[in-house]
Formats: C-alpha cells, sequence, structure tokens
C-alpha cells in the first residue's frame, strides 16, 4: 500500500510518551490510500532512519471511548518526491520489516517505555 499526506514531519527524533503524543498537534494525519483512496485517521508514534532509509511508526486513531481494543502500530517506510509530498510505503520484505521493528522497540526500551 502506497500512502500520502502532507502533514508536517516531526523533527524530534526521540519516541514519545502517550502523554506527549496526545498533546502535540502535528502528530495526526490523514493519509490516503493512493491505490484506492481509503483514507486513514493515523498517530505518529515515532520516525528514524535506518539503513539510509527514513521510517515513521504509527498508529489508527481513534477517538478514546472506551470501546475499541488496543491499537496495533503500522510500520512503514517514509518517503519525500520532488515536490515535497511525503508518501509511506508498506514494506513487503520481512527482513527489513522485523529489522526496523528491532529498531523501534529498541528506541522505545531506551525512552522507558
Amino acid at each position: 500500500m502506497k500512502t500520502r499526506t502532507t502533514t508536517k514531519r516531526t523533527t524530534d527524533s526521540r519516541v514519545m510518551t502517550r502523554k506527549e503524543r496526545v498533546a502535540k498537534d502535528d502528530v495526526l494525519a490523514v493519509i490516503v490510500d493512493i491505490d484506492n483512496g481509503r483514507e486513514y485517521y493515523m498517530a505518529f508514534i515515532d520516525s528514524f532512519t535506518m539503513n539510509g532509509r527514513d521510517y515513521v511508526v504509527m498508529y489508527n486513531y481513534e477517538p478514546d471511548d472506551g470501546n475499541h481494543q488496543e491499537p496495533e502500530i503500522a510500520i512503514m517506510r517514509s518517503e519525500r518526491n520532488a515536490s515535497g509530498e511525503q508518501f509511506f510505503k508498506s514494506i513487503k520484505n520481512k527482513n527489513e520489516l522485523a529489522d526496523a521493528f528491532d529498531q523501534f522497540y529498541r528506541r522505545f526500551e531506551a525512552a522507558g517505555g
């Protein structure tokens, strides 16, 4: 799945706590699947660079009404086109995805998660 958004990217390189995520205005985005036009409301958790590629960690955003399960995270590759528009790409290579998850988890643990 390829998605795009024009949401401002945070420059903070550390993993944010849940309280910090809720307090920040620029961590919520609507991303659009460019193949089918479906919109997803996503909340950003973290972003990092690994092996020269940028990655973003996010989860489906749902208002906290007590009626939904714990969110599942999504790790996607983040890229920008020539005009600066940001795109997120699914990671199809299982080894790359496992490495990205391990990197995120190390950052999460180091941040006290």
